[in-house]
């Protein structure tokens, strides 16, 4: 559902991914063509007022079957509101068979259109439906099926999903559309984490689930180790030669040899030695040659590496010394200008995986691959978030620095794109102004106002509570942790402590602190699973070598990740939905050659950050 990694999937989650479905249903059972006629939105629209005044004047059920015949006409006329709320009324006990499937049909795509996905939960998981399966016409099971599959997955259902996926592939005859099922069932699988996979695997009774288990498994738990990854996929195909992967090998699985004998053997880090930017690049570095020298302790293949002080004047000199003196693959530059001046060359001489993002808007050169910690993918993964979670009225509260600004941006942008509508946005300086910009962003001054005003009319004492502003439903916070920490009480001062309270990575130091951070009890923001693992060798060698500072740990992951990534780029571009489930995130090459990250999510309860699911489930929510 991946931006990336939750991409907008969320707009029209399950309506778009089923043409080839249709096509597949189609193929089984040919039906003739039929004219359909030219009807105009007028007649729809008194055809459907018609049916309404009947159903008025009608006693059940058919009243509740000229309701349905109203909201089909209603929704093909773009009434879909009205349609909704039709729909809605309905007992759906009083339809019989066939006019209870096609309310379910219509009304769970409405509900999804809407990106009521809760609402769509409760519609195609109906009892009553689960019931009568075999009672369907295969054109609208394989319909409601995908449906079902696509906005489990979503709702981090996963054992649903994949349930929907197998019952998908027994019915498709179209072998295009059984290849994009079963792709999408690999891709479920693998957002579970390695361990519950090898639950999952370990006692499930349905053998060819155990398979495709055990599969996602061991290909999660040897991204780091391409000749162990490859060995243990060649031993699961001779003990499964008659499973469906088998027969048919994920596509990122099906490179791994190609991976394995394309691999860059001498490696360049063009990274700043001095200047400002020397910790930062120090901290990469030592991440980098973290995983290296885990990785060669393990005894896996290591490259041989040299390093080059990107901080020289003359950034594409030190870059062509580089390629001159044999470097395969580069990593680097972190200097956002100098991953600009790459950028807008033709092509680079030999791959190149930057460590931050360049400020140019037209495609970059051939050969550059960026990768870094940009504040904009996980704004846009906390408005994805929050959509599916049913927030639709934000208030956007950022602080005024660049990196701010931008969040916000994104947030916005990625909002709008969703359909929604941000209901205000303000900015603070931190200079001790909090109160003022949250009482008046939140019109609680306003409310102040009025009641002074009715004070003057009628002459007396009234009495009187402030309000905040009602069109608001959450609040999405730009800022540091001690900026938060003033932040949120002074939200509920205001009358807003209710408001749900989701945050950049920015709000958490990365090192608990539980006094302090209880003023930020409730908070949800994404982050970095590395901060989250005590027992990465990475992070523990780093903690004995480097004694890293909190502020540093972003950019030690992002190190480690760097080497994770240097070898699977080739599989990552070549295989769209192809993920490296790095120390950073979930990491994903878009079309631009940009890694994007979906990060995990944690919430601070009793002054401690702790990780979230993946993905909302139904119950999280009221």
């Amino acid at each position: 559902m991946p931006t990336g990694m939750y991409k907008r999937l969320y707009k029209h989650v399950a309506i778009g991914g089923l043409a080839t479905l249709l096509v597949a249903c189609t193929a089984t059972a040919p039906q003739p063509p039929v004219e359909q006629p030219d009807i105009s939105q007028q007649a729809l629209q008194e055809d459907a007022q018609a049916l309404l005044a009947e159903a008025f004047a009608s006693q059940s059920p058919q009243k509740e079957y000229l309701l349905l015949r109203a909201a089909r006409q209603l929704n093909l006329n773009n009434e879909r509101a009205w349609a909704r709320n039709l729909l809605a009324s309905i007992d759906s006990e009083l339809l019989d068979t066939q006019r209870f499937f096609e309310y379910s049909l219509l009304f769970s795509e409405i509900a999804l259109a809407d990106d009521a996905y809760f609402l769509a939960q409760r519609i195609l998981t109906n009892p009553r439906l689960e019931r009568q399966w075999q009672l369907l016409a295969d054109e609208d099971a394989l319909t409601l099926r995908e449906r079902r599959a696509q906005l489990f997955a979503l709702l981090g259902e996963t054992s649903a999903s994949v349930a929907e996926r197998q019952a998908l592939q027994k019915n498709l005859q179209v072998e295009q559309a059984r290849n994009d099922n079963q792709d999408a069932l690999w891709q479920t699988l693998m957002r579970l984490p390695r361990t519950e996979l090898e639950y999952r695997a370990r006692t499930t009774n349905d053998e060819e689930l155990r398979g495709w288990y055990s599969l996602a498994a061991l290909s999660k738990n040897n991204q780091t180790n391409l000749e162990r990854q490859q060995a243990q996929v060649n031993e699961w195909v001779a003990r499964w030669p008659t499973h469906p992967a088998s027969m048919r090998l994920p596509e990122d699985l099906k490179l791994l040899q190609q991976l394995i004998n394309e691999r860059p053997q001498h490696i360049a880090l063009l990274l700043p030695q001095q200047g400002k930017l020397a910790k930062a690049g120090q901290a990469v570095r030592d991440g980098f040659l973290a995983a290296y020298y885990q990785a060669k302790n393990q005894g896996n293949l290591v490259p041989n590496l040299r390093f080059y002080d990107a901080s020289s004047d003359d950034f594409l000199l030190t870059y062509q010394q580089a390629v001159d003196e044999g470097a395969q693959l580069i990593i680097g530059p972190l200097d956002k200008k100098q991953v600009t001046l790459l950028s807008e060359l033709d092509q680079l001489p030999v791959p190149t995986l930057a460590v931050n993002y360049s400020e140019a808007i037209s495609e970059p050169s051939t050969g550059l691959y960026q990768f870094g910690l940009a504040v904009e993918d996980e704004a846009r993964q906390a408005a994805q978030r929050a959509w599916v979670e049913g927030h639709r009225n934000p208030l956007i509260l950022t602080t005024k620095a660049g990196w701010g600004q931008r969040s916000a941006a994104a947030f916005a942008e990625e909002w709008q794109a969703l359909g929604g509508t941000v209901a205000a946005q303000a900015t603070f300086n931190g200079n001790g102004d909090y109160s003022k910009v949250i009482k008046n962003a939140l019109l609680v001054q306003e409310s102040q106002t009025r009641a002074t005003l009715l004070r003057r009319l009628f002459g007396q004492a009234l009495e009187f509570e402030p309000r905040r502003r009602q069109d608001v439903d959450m609040i999405y916070l730009v800022a540091r942790p001690t900026q938060g920490r003033q932040i949120k009480p002074t939200l509920a001062f205001h009358y807003a402590g209710g408001l749900p309270v989701y945050a950049s990575s920015h709000i958490y130091s990365g090192a608990p602190d539980r006094k302090s951070d209880n003023d930020l009890n409730g908070v949800k923001f994404s982050t970095l699973p590395w901060l989250f693992d005590e027992h990465s060798a990475e992070k523990q060698a780093i903690a004995s070598a480097a004694k890293p500072a909190p502020a540093y740990q972003r950019l030690y992951a992002l190190g480690v990740d760097s080497y994770q990534l240097y070898p699977r780029l080739r599989q990552l571009e070549e295989v769209p939905e192809a993920r490296l489930y790095g120390v950073t995130g979930s990491l994903q090459l878009n079309s631009d050659r940009r890694i994007e990250r979906e990060q995990i999510w944690a919430q601070i309860r009793s002054g401690i950050a702790r990780p979230l699911p993946m993905v909302v489930s139904g119950e999280a929510l009221n």
